[in-house]
Order: structure tokens, then sequence, then C-alpha cells
């Protein structure tokens, strides 16, 4: 093996040189020692290696002077960027020394350099932990023309620095006159309101939280970049398991979007639905505006880091080696349907279009009324498809949130809940609307086209239909109506699902004591036809039944009967698969399904949604054939 000081005389290099040429350095891999001795035995091999060190030693050089922009960057850091522009919230878990806050520390000082006037905003569990971490870090980051300016006066820029205190206030202004503030999580999130994070040019990260973030902090980071359309990094080592942080943004069962091979957990099923000896990479978290990555320790091919956590997990149980190597923490608290999951959520366009629909609701004074649609698709046994929820997410946000009371396990309840003042009346048009299947136009321009006697259908006219109803009508089921409809040459201008049954909640749709006191019962009410004093119909009639009034826990289990299937195996439909599935567009329902515990009894924000859903299983909804289908539920107009 040949010394560096035999490099040296070889080469005639300097010892600094030398030894910064030879330092390690994972991201420019020095030749083997006998790659080295031939080339010195090569004509003009001594200067050909003096030039290949030469530019090793600059380039590690540039990278310690100025690592942001010299410094050197990961493919997984590459991945997070690719996520960070398409979510609003980034989350980055990761293992221990894999490099989170130092990629979050470089993309916030990077933003702050390339953006004039900004607001800017780190956060951390407490102001030593920021100066003796996240402030060291930025400081690392910040380029040498800014490291210059440390402790001199100036009126418009403010750099002031030391290792001990961190920043000055906590405060740092650039000449660009943007600033970087930082705040503990010890402060009160509330005296935030009014900020403006971010940049005003475009959407770019407005904030870093580390650590531990509660839930109050995220609600207000999300409103105070809200503004400026700004984005959030937020990077956590979840050694302690599953916080209300964590719950309220990933949902019980993220969609894993990509794995890797884990190597310490190589000979199990690490988590259900995955490939043997993975674990998740990058995952679609319940908030769909938001991406998770797992910065796992092996990613990171700087020092001994990893050495270090393999020796640190040799003999620990695999939730130990999860949380430590992986990032990943496993949500240990109680649910009542445990075996819920992204295998059951499922897109829209994949909900099979043939099936048997049923409707279902949960009428409430003091809040919006609930209400499901649900198909049952033909198979031995049958399988069940949640596939609409109303009130919905997107149009009127969450039906419960996590609470930042430990003790309602439940959730608080979301705007979603809000009365709109609606009557029977409204709600039967509200059903009827939510069913209709409206046509695009270039379809019922085809539709009316076929329909006109003096057009001469051409032999292509068939895969023309099919061209435009795959366009332009992405509902399965909507397209297999409109299919049906074109083919029978009707109408395209009343189209609505069938509806097979409706069913009520019992205690509220039929209430013994008002009908022996001469009142009316809701059903009776819904059944009934309204019209106003023109004799027009505002109220079409809309037969409900009584859902099963049976005791909660038969539902639930009737619920977890329909969710199992044996997760040490392989999916496999019909074989081996849940036979229950919601629409991702159900997000209410979803969040219900993963979060309820029934401990808050009757007062329990989702309770609805799973009231729903119990009354759906214990119905034992059966699919029809259309020759069978006689009724629809009633209700048009």
């Amino acid at each position: 093996m040949i010394a560096p000081a035999d490099i040296s005389k070889a080469t005639r290099l300097g010892d600094k040189t030398i030894e910064l040429a030879m330092e390690d350095n994972p991201m420019l891999p020095l030749p083997a020692p006998p790659e080295i001795e031939a080339l010195l035995n090569l004509p003009g091999g001594d200067k050909a290696l003096a030039d290949l060190l030469t530019a090793r030693a600059k380039a590690i050089a540039n990278a310690k002077r100025d690592p942001l922009r010299n410094g050197f960057e990961f493919d997984h850091w590459r991945d997070a960027d690719a996520l960070l522009h398409e979510s609003i919230l980034l989350i980055i878990f990761g293992g221990n020394r894999a490099s989170k806050s130092e990629y979050a520390a470089k993309r916030i000082v990077r933003t702050a350099m390339k953006y004039p006037s900004a607001i800017l905003m780190c956060l951390h569990e407490s102001e030593a932990t920021s100066i003796a971490t996240q402030q060291k870090l930025i400081w690392k980051y910040l380029p040498p023309e800014i490291k210059t300016l440390n402790g001199k006066q100036n009126p418009v820029y403010k750099v002031k620095y030391s290792q001990i205190g961190g920043f000055t206030e906590g405060k740092l202004a650039l000449p660009n006159r943007t600033e970087l503030h930082f705040v503990s999580y010890k402060q009160d999130p509330g005296a935030f309101e009014g900020w403006e994070l971010g940049a005003t040019q475009e959407a770019v990260l407005g904030a870093w939280a580390d650590e531990n973030m509660p839930l109050p902090w995220l609600k207000m980071l999300l409103f105070r970049l809200a503004s400026r359309a700004a984005k959030l990094v937020w990077t956590y080592a979840p050694v302690v398991g599953i916080t209300s942080t964590i719950k309220e943004v990933l949902g019980k069962a993220p969609r894993t979007l990509r794995t890797r091979p884990a190597e310490l957990l190589a000979e199990r099923v690490n988590v259900a639905g995955l490939p043997k000896g993975h674990m998740p990479y990058i995952q679609e978290p319940l908030q769909r505006s938001s991406r998770l990555i797992y910065f796992h320790s092996d990613l990171n091919p700087f020092g001994r880091h990893y050495e270090q956590i393999k020796k640190l997990c040799e003999g620990r149980p695999g939730e130990f080696i999860e949380k430590r190597a992986y990032g990943y923490a496993r949500d240990t608290g109680w649910h009542a349907f445990p075996n819920f999951g992204e295998w059951n959520v499922i897109k829209p366009e994949h909900i099979p279009s043939d099936g048997t629909n049923y409707m279902l609701t949960d009428p409430a004074g003091a809040r919006n009324w609930f209400a499901l649609w649900w198909r049952v698709v033909p198979g031995d046994p049958a399988t069940h498809y949640i596939y609409r929820e109303w009130p919905d997410y997107a149009r009127y946000g969450e039906w419960a949130t996590t609470s930042n009371n430990p003790n309602k396990l439940d959730g608080d309840p979301g705007p979603a809940q809000n009365p709109l003042g609606f009557g029977p009346e409204e709600y039967k048009r509200l059903f009827l609307r939510e069913e209709k299947i409206i046509a695009p136009r270039p379809v019922t321009e085809f539709a009316a086209r076929l329909m006109n006697p003096d057009v001469v259908k051409n032999a292509h006219w068939e895969a023309e239909m099919e061209t435009l109803l795959a366009q332009h009508v992405k509902n399965p089921h909507g397209r297999a109506r409109v299919r049906r409809s074109i083919l029978d040459g009707e109408g395209l201008g009343d189209l609505c699902e069938t509806i097979r049954e409706r069913l009520i909640d019992p205690r509220a749709g039929r209430n013994q004591h008002a009908a022996e006191k001469g009142g009316t019962c809701l059903i009776d009410k819904l059944v009934a036809e309204q019209r106003n004093p023109a004799g027009e119909v505002i109220g079409p009639a809309m037969l409900f039944y009584p859902a099963s009034g049976v005791s909660i826990d038969e539902g639930v289990s009737m619920i977890n009967s329909l969710l199992y299937w044996d997760k040490e195996r392989e999916m496999v439909p019909i074989l081996n698969a849940p036979r229950l599935f919601v629409s991702e567009e159900c997000y209410n329902t979803r969040w219900a399904l993963e979060n309820w515990t029934g401990r808050d009894g009757e007062h329990g924000a989702c309770k609805d949604p799973v009231d729903l859903v119990r009354y759906g299983a214990l119905a034992e909804f059966a699919y029809l054939s259309t020759d069978v289908l006689a009724v629809t539920g009633g209700g048009s107009y």
C-alpha cells in the first residue's frame, strides 16, 4: 500500500493538499491503492494523479467553505425536492443520523438567499435545542459573504451569531431584506396571528419545523403560510411514537407510494401489504396536500453513522429498529377497526361500475346530516364499496379533527358539521343532486346525433362513443349508465343512479313516542311529497327504512368481519382480501374508520360516519342483477 507521504513525493503535491485529497468522502471515492500504483507506473502518471488529487482536494475544500453552493447532495434529497414541489406540507421522518435536518437547513437558507423580502420561520422544541441544532445548521449553510457580516452594524441587515448564544434575539436579517425568525414551541402560537410567511414572488419554503411539533402549531403555520401559498417542511424522528400531530396529518393508514429494502428487517413482512423485507419510503398521508418521505439511516453515506445504528439495533425488537433506522412509528393506540388500512382505500375510477347501490343517512338537529352511498358488486362473497359521502371534505371540510385534548379520543367537531339549516325537503333535493349523472356536452351532442333519424351511423360509431366516454366520464358507474342510455336511444338529461334501498338511523327516523302522541315521524316526512302554494314539487317523495337497531358491538364486529384479511399472506382478491373498500374521496368516512374508538360515547365527533358504516354492515346488502331491480328508493323531480 502506498502511504500519503509517498504519494506526496511522487506527485510533488504539498502535505496539506495530499491530506485533504486523501480525506474519506463517499461522494468522491478515491482510486484504490492498486489503481494509484498502476497509474504512477505509466508515463506521465504522476501528473495525472496530481491533477486528480488536486481536483478532489479542491472539491472537498469548496464544500467545506461554502456548503450551500458547493456541498454534496444525496439522491433522497432530490426525491424530497420533488415531493416538496407537489405538496404544501412535506414531512420527513428519519432514522438517527439520516440527514433530514441538514436537508431542511440547506433548503431554507437557499430560499432566504434567493428571494428578497421573504419572511421565514424555523421552529424547535425549546430555545436551547434551537440554538444547539437548528441555528447551528443555519449558520453552517450561510454563504461566506454573509458570515463576514457577523457582528457588523447596518440598518438593513442583522447578522449576529455565536455558537453558544445562536442568533441574537432569535432573528437573522439578510442584506436582501429577507428575515429568518427562530421560534420555540413553548411560545404561544396565537402570538403569530397576522404573520405572512414565505415570499411574494412564488410558492416557496416558508417554514421549517423540527422534531415534536404540537398540533396547535401545525394548524397556525398552515394558516400563516396560506396567504403567500408557501410550504412547510417538518423533520422528525418519531421515537416517541404517534403524536396527535402525526395522527392529524397522516391518519392511520397513509398510502405507500414507494418502498425500499430494509437490511436490518429483511426476513419479515414489516408493514402489511408491502413486500417482505421492505419499509415505506414515500407515502401519501390522509391530508392529500401533504407528502411523507422516510430518510432511512443507510441513505446517509457519510461517516460511520449507519454502522453505529446497526450496532445499536442488534438484538432489539423490530419496532425499535423501525424507529431508529427507518424513522417509522406505529400507532399503538386502541382503535375499533385495527384492520382498516391503506389497502381499504381505493381510487374512485377503480370502483366497479356494475353493482347494486344503497344509501344511508344519519339525521341530526344541531349539526348537518351525514350520508353515505354504498355499492355491492357481484362475487362470492360480494364486495362492498363506499363510493360517496355527504358532507364531503372537498366542499365542506373535515367532519371531525384530532383534538388537542388527549382525553377526547374521537376528535373534535370539524367545519362540515356546522348546520346549513336544511329540513327534510332540502335534504331530499340534495340527495338527488348528488345521485344525478351529468353527461358532458361532447357526450350529449354525440347522443343527440345518433338519435337523429337523418344521421347514418357509420361502422365506427361505437368506438367513437367509447373514446368520448373514456375522455369525459371518469366515474365507471356513470360511464356505464350513460353508455346504456345511449345504446337504448334514451335522452341523457335526467340520468340518475339507481338506488335499491335507503336506510336511516332508526332512532331519528322512527320515533315511536312522537307517533303515539299524534306527531309525524321523520320517515313519514321524507316519504311525503311537499309542494309549494303553486303546486310545484319542492320535496319529492323518498322512501327510507329504519336501519338495524342492534347493539353497537355487534355492528362493529360486522364491520371488522368485512375488513379482515390475513396480512401475513399475500393479498389476493376473493382468496385473501378485505371485502369493504372506501373511495379516497370519502375523506371523512376514512378518518372516522381510522380514528374512532367509541370511548367518547354518544358525543364522539366522528361517530356519525361510523354509525352509517355499521348500519350498512348489519344490513348485509346484497348484489342484485339489473333484471331483479324494481325499486329505486323513491325520488324524482
